[in-house]
C-alpha cells in the first residue's frame, strides 16, 4: 500500500510518490531535521515474513553504503519501519534515459558520452564486488548538466531467481536480461555489460533488439536469436560503434568485453580515431614549389633533379618563388662549408687504413692513384663505396661518387699498391652512433668485462592495482566534469558566447594530465602516473568549483 503525502516515516515526511514496483515504492521525502529532500525507497511489504530475503537485502545495503562515485546515486542510510525496510537515497533531479529517448532521438555523441559515464560507474562498482543486475534506461538518470546517475544498485536483482511472476513485476527488465540471467545461472559483472549493450542498442536505433508480445518469446530470443546489426537499423552509425555494441551482446559471457573498463576504453578510442581520420584527410601536403632553384652540387656531389610538379601546384606556389630562391642559396652555402670542413676530417680519419686497389679503366689498365682526396673531396671513379646494408658496392665508372655514401672508403683510395684482392667494405656504425660490439659477453676492445646494470625493481602488484583503482575513480570524475562543462558551453555558444579562457585552459590541462597518466599506467610507470593524477585532481577541483559542485 502506497504512503500518502504528509505521512511521517521516521525523521522523514513523504512528499510524493515517484514510482512503484513489485519490490516496493519510491518517494520523494523531506528530512524534518535538515530540510533536505531525499529519495525514499520502501522495500518489502512485510520484513519479518521473509527473513532470508530481508537478510539478503540487508547485506546488499551494507555493500552499497561503501560505494562513493559521482555517477552512482548515493545511499544515505537505511532503517526498519513497521516491518518494512526503508532506504534513503540521494535525490537526483533530472529525467531517466528512457524518458529522454522517448522525447526525441538521442544524438550519437550524447549516447557515447552517457555510455562512458555509466561504464565508469559499473567499473567502480564491479571493482567493489557489486553487480547491478538491472541495467536498463529507466535506471539511468540524466541531470540538467548532462551528468549520469546510475540508480537502484543491487536491489532489483538481488535474488538469484528471475521472479517473473511476482505481483507487480513489469516486463521492462525482461528486454535487457542477459542469457545467463534468463537461465537462472551465475550472474557476474559481464551480465551488466550485456544489459548495457542492449541499452546502447536501443539508444542508437530507437528500438530494442528483441521485441515480442509475450515475456516468454522475448526471453527465448535472448537465448537463441542473434540481434540485427545496429547499422542495418540506423545506417548512419559508424562500423566501429556497430561492432562494439554487438560484442557487448554476445550470448556467451566469454565472448563479450570482460570488464566495464574495457568496454569504456573501446568507446573512448572511437572519438580520437574519427578525429585523426578527419584531420588526415585535410592535412596539408608539402610539395616543392615550381621554379625553386636546387642548390649547386658541392665538389664530387651530383645534384638530384627536383621531383616533377603539377601545373596546378606550380601556379599556387608562384608567389613564393623569391623565398625558395633565397632558401636555395642558403642551402648551397651550407653544402660548400660542409664540403670544405667536414669531409677533409673524415678523409684524414681513415688515412692509415689499408688502401683499396685502384679502379680499372675501360681498357683494362689500372688507373693511377690520386694520392688522397686532393680535389676537395672528390673520390676516384670506381672506388668501392659502402651501402646502407654494409656490403661493398662497385659503382659505375661514369658515375660521380657522393661523399656522404663513400666517406668510409675515402681512405682506401689514397696511396698503396695495387692488389689482387677485392675491395674490403668498411664497418658501418649503428644508428645510435656507437660501433656494434661483435662480442657481447666480452665487451668491445678495452672494455672487456663491462656489464649493463640491472634495472631497478618495478612497482608491486598492489601498487599497480591501487593506481588503477584511483585512475578509475578519477576518470569518472573527469568525465562528469567534461559533461558539465560541455553542457554550459553549449548553452553559452547558442547565445554567441563562450566559456572564460581560464576555464578552457584548466579543462585542457586536465585532459592532458589524464592522458599522460593513462599512458604511464599502461606502462606500469606508477610513479609518473600518480604525479599526473595529482595534477589532474587539482584541475578537476578547479572545474568543480566553477560548476558549483
Amino acid at each position: 500500500m502506497a504512503l500518502e503525502p504528509g505521512t511521517r516515516v521516521g525523521d522523514y515526511e513523504i512528499l510524493a510518490l515517484l514510482g512503484a514496483g513489485g519490490m516496493g515504492q519510491v518517494y520523494s521525502a523531506r528530512n524534518i531535521i535538515s530540510g533536505r529532500t531525499e529519495a525514499m525507497k520502501v522495500l518489502l511489504p512485510d520484513f519479518a515474513s521473509e527473513p532470508e530475503l530481508a537478510a539478503r537485502f540487508t547485506a546488499e545495503i551494507r555493500t552499497l553504503a561503501t560505494l562513493d562515485h559521482p555517477n552512482i546515486a548515493q545511499l544515505r542510510t537505511a532503517f526498519q519501519f513497521e516491518n518494512r525496510l526503508v532506504m534513503i537515497m540521494e535525490f537526483v533531479e533530472g529525467v531517466t534515459l528512457e524518458k529522454r529517448a522517448n522525447a526525441a532521438a538521442v544524438p550519437v555523441d550524447e549516447v557515447i558520452n552517457y555510455s562512458q559515464q555509466v561504464l565508469a560507474a559499473l567499473s567502480y562498482a564491479h571493482s567493489k564486488g557489486v553487480t547491478h543486475r538491472d541495467i536498463k534506461p529507466a535506471n539511468i538518470m540524466i541531470t540538467s548538466h548532462g551528468l549520469v546517475k546510475l540508480m537502484d544498485f543491487g536491489i532489483a536483482k538481488s535474488t538469484n531467481d528471475l521472479q517473473l511472476t511476482r505481483p507487480g513485476t513489469t516486463m521492462g527488465s525482461v528486454y535487457y536480461m542477459s542469457p545467463e540471467q534468463v537461465r537462472g545461472g551465475t550472474v557476474d559483472a559481464r551480465s551488466d555489460i550485456y544489459s548495457f549493450g542492449v541499452t546502447m542498442y536501443e539508444m542508437l536505433t530507437g528500438r530494442r533488439p528483441f521485441q515480442a508480445e509475450t515475456a516468454y518469446s522475448v526471453l527465448n530470443a535472448q537465448l537463441t536469436e542473434a540481434p540485427q546489426p545496429p547499422m542495418q537499423v540506423n545506417p548512419a552509425l559508424p562500423q566501429e560503434l556497430n561492432n562494439i555494441v554487438l560484442r557487448a551482446m554476445v550470448k556467451s559471457p566469454d565472448g563479450r568485453f570482460q570488464t566495464a573498463e574495457e568496454f569504456r576504453a573501446a568507446l573512448r578510442n572511437l572519438q580520437p580515431a574519427k578525429a585523426e581520420a578527419t584531420a588526415s584527410r585535410f592535412a596539408p601536403v608539402a610539395v616543392p614549389p615550381a621554379g625553386a632553384i636546387p642548390a649547386p652540387a658541392a665538389a664530387g656531389v651530383s645534384a638530384m633533379p627536383p621531383p616533377p610538379v603539377s601545373p596546378a601546384v606550380a601556379t599556387a606556389s608562384k608567389g613564393h618563388r623569391g623565398l625558395w630562391i633565397g632558401l636555395g642559396a642558403v642551402t648551397a652555402l651550407i653544402a660548400l662549408i660542409a664540403a670544405g670542413t667536414v669531409l677533409p676530417r673524415m678523409f684524414s680519419t681513415h688515412a692509415d687504413q689499408k688502401a683499396a686497389p685502384p679502379a680499372v679503366t675501360d681498357n683494362g689498365s689500372a688507373a693511377p692513384s690520386t694520392g688522397g682526396a686532393s680535389n676537395g673531396g672528390a673520390s676516384t671513379a670506381g672506388a668501392a663505396a659502402v651501402g646502407a646494408s654494409g656490403t661493398a658496392v662497385q659503382p659505375d665508372s661514369a658515375t660521380t661518387a657522393n661523399p656522404l655514401t663513400s666517406a668510409t672508403s675515402a681512405g682506401a683510395t689514397s696511396g698503396g699498391s695495387p692488389s689482387d684482392q677485392p675491395p674490403i667494405a668498411q664497418p658501418v656504425n649503428n644508428p645510435g652512433g656507437h660501433p656494434r660490439n661483435p662480442h657481447p659477453t666480452g665487451g668491445n676492445g678495452g672494455n672487456s668485462g663491462s656489464q649493463i646494470p640491472a634495472p631497478p625493481p618495478g612497482p608491486s602488484r598492489e601498487e599497480i592495482a591501487q593506481a588503477h583503482e584511483r585512475m578509475i575513480q578519477l576518470s569518472a570524475e573527469a568525465d562528469s566534469v567534461r559533461a558539465g562543462i560541455q553542457q554550459i558551453r553549449s548553452q553559452q555558444q547558442a547565445q554567441g558566447l563562450d566559456l572564460r579562457g581560464d576555464v578552457l585552459a584548466s579543462l585542457s590541462r586536465m585532459n592532458s594530465y589524464m592522458s599522460e597518466a593513462e599512458r604511464s599506467l599502461s606502462q606500469n610507470d606508477v610513479e609518473t602516473a600518480q604525479a599526473q593524477m595529482e595534477k589532474a585532481e587539482k584541475e578537476i577541483g578547479t572545474l568543480k568549483a566553477f560548476l558549483g559542485r
